[in-house]
């Protein structure tokens, strides 16, 4: 993952945005930074996508669209609510980042 991906570029304007929410914190995630609501992950960038837990119906939806698919950290088990999604769906990336810290928030 290089610093001037998309999804980088993205994490980096989101958090810039988000930090001044005392809700929201940052931690380390399988080697990058992540986004955080009540100490929950919620969104981080990873080989060139956003990865964000979402509702298992979004995450379907991402993955038939093809404009995602299934995250798996390297260890070959995915999660139905995690999503890693491409930069081909960039532009829905606000929606879904939005989408992901209401899920997580509760």
């Amino acid at each position: 993952m290089t610093s001037d991906s998309p999804a980088v570029l993205f994490y980096d304007a989101q958090r810039a945005a988000l930090l001044v929410d005392p809700d929201i914190t940052e931690r380390k995630m399988f080697g990058t930074t992540a986004l955080c609501i009540g100490g929950k992950v919620f969104m981080f960038p990873w080989k060139d996508a956003l990865v964000l837990k979402l509702p298992a119906d979004v995450v379907e939806e991402l993955v038939a669209s093809g404009e995602g698919e299934l995250f798996d950290p390297g260890h070959g088990r995915t999660s139905k609510t995690w999503a890693a999604v491409d930069s081909v769906a960039s532009d829905r990336w606000s929606q879904l980042s939005f989408a992901a810290r209401e899920f997580v928030a509760g």
